[in-house]
C-alpha cells in the first residue's frame, strides 16, 4: 500500500469519525431536551395534582375529582416512564462514546499529519492505521444508537453550521503569539 491509498484510507475513516462524534453529541442534545421537557412536564402535572386535591378536600365535586385522578394518573406514568427508561444513564452513554470518538478523531488527524509530514515509514503507517480501526471498532460496538434524525443535525452541525471548522485567524488567535501562523499575518 502507498502513502497515497493509506492517506485516503485513513481521511475516509477520519471522516466516519467526525460525522460519528458530532451525532453522538447531537443524541446528547435531543436527549437533554426530552428530560427536560419530562421533568417540567412532571412538575405541572405535580401541580395540577396538589391544587386537585386541594380543591377535592374543600369543594370537591365528581368532576374535579375525576380531572384529579386523572391529571394524578399521568403525573404517575411519567415518573414511571423516568424511572424505566433511565435517559440520564442513555445521556451519559453517549457523553462517553463521543469522547472516546473526539480522542480518535484527534490521533487520526495526527496521524494524517504525519503521513503528510513524511515522518513515518510505511509499516508505521499500517500499524498505527490498524490499531486505529481496532480501537474505532470497539467504540462502535459499545455505542448507543443514534437516530436519523442525529444524524441530520449533525450534517447541518458539520456543513452548514460549520461547527467544527475554523479558519486560520481564529486558530492564531488561541494560539501563543510563538506558535501562529506566520503566513496568514498580515
Amino acid at each position: 500500500m502507498s502513502h497515497e491509498s493509506a492517506l485516503a484510507s485513513i481521511r475516509e475513516s477520519y471522516g466516519r469519525v467526525v460525522y460519528s462524534h458530532k451525532t453522538q453529541e447531537k443524541a446528547v442534545e435531543r436527549l437533554n431536551g426530552r428530560i427536560r421537557l419530562v421533568k417540567w412536564g412532571n412538575l405541572g402535572l405535580l401541580v395540577l395534582t396538589f391544587g386537585g386535591v386541594l380543591n377535592a378536600v374543600f369543594a370537591g365535586g365528581p368532576v374535579r375529582n375525576l380531572l384529579t385522578v386523572v391529571v394524578s394518573a399521568l403525573a404517575l406514568g411519567l415518573a414511571i416512564y423516568r424511572l424505566s427508561f433511565n435517559p440520564e444513564q442513555e445521556i451519559l452513554e453517549h457523553r462517553k462514546t463521543a469522547n472516546k470518538l473526539w480522542r480518535l478523531r484527534e490521533e487520526f488527524a495526527n496521524l494524517i499529519g504525519d503521513i503528510k509530514d513524511g515522518v513515518l515509514p510505511d509499516e508505521e503507517i499500517r500499524r498505527r492505521r490498524d490499531d486505529l480501526t481496532a480501537q474505532l471498532t470497539q467504540v462502535y460496538a459499545d455505542a448507543p444508537p443514534t437516530t436519523p434524525k442525529d444524524y441530520a443535525r449533525a450534517r447541518a452541525a458539520l456543513g452548514i453550521e460549520e461547527e467544527m471548522t475554523f479558519s486560520k485567524e481564529e486558530i492564531d488567535r488561541f494560539l501563543p503569539a510563538e506558535l501562529r501562523d506566520i503566513s496568514s499575518q498580515p
